[in-house]
């Protein structure tokens, strides 16, 4: 991926009042032991209290506060406004767009994840692969198409011939896994990492060639540089792996 590096005008000056309000924010907080603002990808969430924990180690006082939702919904919290030292986006499309907004600069790839399907225990539907997603009436679930599952879904469906018909569209990837534990789907497609976090409330079906995301992680700040060191770090790749995901 080559990263965009060259900007309007009006965007650089966009980027850097937001970076400096987020570096005034964190300065702010350093009279109280600090805190760290991580913007993360739905993804991400379970895998954010090892990474947390690493970087409190390491800087005595500070306290870690994770949004995780969406890529898509986390550039637009940055566009209105919102204080953040780091983003950590589930596809490179969704960075580019932040970066060619003029919100971040310099983002590198921290992480790797890929697409399966999931279904309840005891795979109810009898889903046997992706065509399942392509019958309108079965009771699939995908992402929405303006986030990362929901576009690496749609390129898994595409890469078959079809087309998805599905029930409903989730909000983001652990809103499509919840509609299989919860019994409300027969079949989702999520990452494997969230898969992974399920348990044994669902069965996984390997996708052949399923498609690879890669995440990109951008700073804001100081503090939220230290921490894409800390992602990009032998530490930090081990807590990624450990928890599923590829490295770069």
């Amino acid at each position: 991926m080559k990263w965009r590096k060259v900007f309007a005008a009006t965007a650089a000056m966009a980027a850097l009042t937001l970076t400096a309000g987020a570096v005034t924010a964190c300065s702010s907080d350093d009279d109280n032991g600090g805190t760290l603002r991580v913007m993360a990808a739905a993804s991400l969430v379970d895998v954010m209290d090892p990474l947390s924990d690493a970087y409190r180690d390491s800087h005595d006082g500070t306290d870690v506060k994770v949004d995780a939702a969406a890529s898509s919904a986390l550039v637009q919290r940055l566009k209105s406004g919102a204080p953040a030292d780091v983003l950590i986006t589930a596809d490179t499309t969704t960075m580019d767009q932040a970066v060619q907004d003029g919100l971040v600069s310099d983002p590198v790839i921290v992480a790797t994840n890929k697409l399966v399907i999931v279904v309840p225990k005891g795979n109810p539907g009898e889903v046997t692969g992706l065509d399942f997603f392509t019958q309108a009436g079965n009771r699939s679930v995908i992402c929405a198409s303006e986030v990362p599952c929901g576009r690496a879904a749609e390129k898994a469906i595409t890469a078959i011939g079809g087309q998805a018909h599905p029930v409903s569209r989730a909000v983001d990837v652990r809103a499509a896994l919840g509609s299989v534990t919860s019994g409300e789907a027969d079949a989702a497609l999520v990452y494997q990492t969230d898969a992974a976090s399920a348990g044994d409330k669902v069965e996984i079906i390997e996708i052949p060639d399923a498609p690879v995301n890669e995440y990109p992680a951008a700073s804001l700040s100081d503090s939220g540089r230290e921490f894409v060191e800390l992602l990009t770090s032998e530490q930090g790749k081990k807590i990624l792996t450990d928890a599923g995901f590829g490295t770069p």
